[in-house]
């Protein structure tokens, strides 16, 4: 059903004539990516454990991530043809629709009769929520740079449109090399693991702040893009351990509305810092952000510290 309205949704503007008509068909296509998008990561959830579950969310976001980079391209070429070209390239969905009747399985896990009914009953742990919200965060973050970025580079006579098509597709492709090493990055970082992500986002709005050219641009777009490629799919892995065993699909959903509510608002809350502080500059809200998640990655490893110091006191002791 999601593929179905995502088709409708996706293809449909092409043949209509009215702002009107195409913002309703984009809504459906919206209504589409919120069925499709929790299914596609509760699959993962329940059909697999530890590593090799962490390993396919990776795996997951490198696909959305080069899925992305390269259709934008596509469609930037397909656009230069005429717009109503870029709509019927959402006809690809059809394809995904066969595959998916053929090969994703159609019969739950068995996790056991009694525990599935037993699930039914038992409420989402706090953690879940909170999980939800630090997605809704990093969405913030990672759509703050997207959303702003063309009037940067217009406004500061970088490039024209065309360069912002190529700059966003680097972020795809940051996310697509982040979700496929996520697994070995985990093993290597440990549990340095947040303030390293911190430190990541941190640097790529310090960098846009200060940027002068585009390739500095450039540079800070993709990190952003490794740093969501290298967080969501631990997101989605810790959202799958802290679930109960069959609420795992609505966990994941709730992480996915999560999500889209962090992607929707984040161009409200950048306006917002602008306007609370007065900038004339969206440099100055990258600056500020840059601050205060490079303080947030100092506290983190601070606290990190502390507490190894207690442990080995403690094991003194």
């Amino acid at each position: 059903m999601g593929l179905v309205l995502y088709i409708i949704g996706g293809v449909g503007p092409a043949f209509m004539n009215s702002i009107s008509s195409i913002l309703g068909l984009r809504a459906i296509l919206g209504l589409s990516i919120g069925l499709v998008t929790p299914l596609m990561a509760a699959i993962i959830a329940e059909n697999f454990k530890g590593n090799e579950r962490s390993r396919m969310n990776g795996l997951t976001t490198s696909a959305n991530g080069i899925g992305g980079a390269v259709f934008l391209l596509i469609g930037g070429t397909i656009a230069s043809l005429g717009w109503r070209g870029v709509f019927l390239t959402y006809s690809y969905g059809i394809i995904l629709l066969i595959l998916v009747l053929l090969y994703v399985p159609k019969i739950k896990p068995d996790h056991g009769n009694k525990t599935n009914e037993r699930s039914k009953v038992v409420k989402l742990p706090v953690k879940v929520y909170m999980l939800g919200l630090a997605s809704t965060g990093v969405m913030i973050l990672y759509y703050a740079i997207p959303t702003n970025l063309a009037i940067f580079i217009v406004d500061n006579g970088l490039g024209d449109a065309s360069t912002v098509g190529y700059v966003t597709a680097l972020s795809f492709f940051g996310v697509f090399l982040a979700g496929i090493s996520v697994t070995r990055l985990l093993s290597i970082l440990k549990k340095a693991v947040v303030p390293c992500i911190l430190l990541i986002f941190g640097l790529s709005f310090l960098l846009l702040s200060q940027a002068h050219s585009i390739w500095l641009v450039a540079i800070s777009v993709f990190m952003m893009g490794s740093g969501f490629g290298f967080v969501y799919p631990i997101l989605l892995n810790k959202m799958a351990e802290a679930a109960p065993i069959g609420r795992m699909t609505a966990a994941v959903s709730l992480l996915s509305a999560f999500a889209n509510l962090g992607q929707f608002i984040s161009p409200l809350v950048i306006h917002g810092i602008q306007a609370i502080f007065h900038l004339n500059s969206i440099r100055n809200v990258f600056m500020i952000i840059a601050v205060h998640l490079g303080g947030s990655t100092v506290t983190l490893l601070c606290l990190s510290i502390s507490g190894k110091k207690r442990v080995l006191i403690n094991r003194k002791v």
